[in-house]
């Protein structure tokens, strides 16, 4: 699922099924698509590291639905997760508006 999110708000939400691309093309595609921040429940911590260095925040060990998990990231209360890359200048305060991917 990818969220659009303003103002710390969900505005938008779009299926993306998984497009089975090797972990380079994946990130091109979700950068490309304005994605910053990527929501999992397990990732190979290389390819953790690819997202992360093509500069999206990466947090794995999520659970739950993906609207739940967002909403708590939203709310800075999602909990049992590990922030595998925590970019700098992420914070709502900020007045970007922010893409979210929750696989």
């Amino acid at each position: 699922m990818c969220y659009r999110v303003e103002r710390g708000i969900i505005v938008e939400c779009q299926n993306l099924p998984n497009p089975g691309l090797a972990a380079p093309k994946l990130v091109a595609l979700l950068v490309e698509m304005g994605v910053d921040t990527l929501i999992v429940g397990a990732i190979d911590y290389d390819v953790a590291n690819v997202f992360c260095h093509a500069g999206v925040e990466v947090i794995a060990g999520a659970h739950g639905s993906a609207r739940e998990v967002v909403q708590a990231y939203l709310t800075r209360t999602l909990t049992g997760v590990d922030e595998l890359c925590h970019l700098d200048g992420w914070e709502h305060e900020d007045g970007h508006d922010r893409d979210l991917a929750e696989a």
